[in-house]
């Protein structure tokens, strides 16, 4: 069984330093993104920063300085089992006459190999599944010795706002974007609907992204610092204060924003409310 655990942590660890490095890689096409050739994007900065929120609070929550190591344990076999559950959901999601047979089921066969080859590392270290009232469903992971569960469900937007609460919302906020819901686009728009496309880029959408991208990176310099046993103090305080840099002009942009709404909307609809 320990031998069980300590192959359970291992893959927490591979996990952790594979989204440590997708958040980095993101961190610097932000930075290209905004790079000082005098353009600034109108919708990318938004997906981009989104992604290292994600990676960020992931992060935070497998490498947890202040939780127990048993608690790490089973929140790193939560991870693996969600892992290999949406690898196998998008396999089966796949159009099978679109493979080749053979290909096909070999794609399933490696899902299948694979969700075993986890379920035997979580059996081998003393955890296991517990169910909803009616047990029809896997709801949790527990360990009984000792005793720990956690659910089978990683709820980024709870994480956002608990780990990332100087960002609040930011994570439902550029899933506009992401999605290319109306009201997430519509901000860079100066044209009405049937008028040409008039389009500029909303710098108050850029610099939340910025102050985003800037606390996830404090939020994983912490857990990386006292994880491993060093006090992250001084870095944290670095990006804090870079936050603080973008803040500033925000607020100014904020403030002159208010200050130049027209009293009466250009027009209203049938409704009578502004459009």
């Amino acid at each position: 069984m320990a031998q069980g655990r300590a192959a359970v942590l291992r893959y927490a660890r591979h996990q952790a330093s594979l989204i440590y490095v997708n958040a980095w890689d993101h961190l610097i096409t932000l930075a290209r993104i905004l790079g000082g050739d005098g353009a600034m994007p109108l919708f990318s900065q938004a997906s981009v920063a989104r992604v290292v929120c994600e990676a960020a609070v992931r992060f935070a929550w497998l490498m947890d300085p202040d939780i127990s190591s048993a608690k790490r344990l089973v929140r790193g076999a939560v991870a693996l089992h969600l892992s290999a559950e949406e690898r196998s959901k998008g396999v089966r999601a796949l159009s099978a006459e679109r493979f080749d047979p053979r290909i096909y089921e070999q794609m399933l066969d490696s899902c299948s190999q694979e969700r075993d080859s986890i379920g035997k590392l979580i059996d081998g270290a003393g955890m296991a599944f517990g169910s909803s009232r009616k047990g029809s469903a896997k709801i949790r992971l527990e360990l009984q010795s000792p005793k720990v569960a956690v659910p089978l469900k990683i709820n980024i937007t709870e994480l956002m706002a608990e780990l990332l609460a100087d960002s609040p919302s930011w994570y439902n906020i550029g899933s506009g974007v992401t999605h290319s819901t109306y009201w997430g686009l519509r901000d860079v728009s100066h044209s009405r609907p049937g008028e040409a496309l008039a389009l500029t880029p909303n710098v108050l959408d850029v610099g939340a992204a910025v102050e985003s991208a800037i606390s996830s990176s404090a939020l994983i310099l912490d857990r990386c610092g006292r994880m491993n046993g060093h006090d992250p103090t001084a870095h944290v305080r670095c990006a804090l204060k870079r936050r603080a840099e973008v803040d500033a002009p925000m607020r100014r942009a904020v403030t002159s924003a208010w200050a130049h709404i027209p009293a009466e909307p250009r027009s209203r609809g049938s409704s009578g409310r502004p459009e």
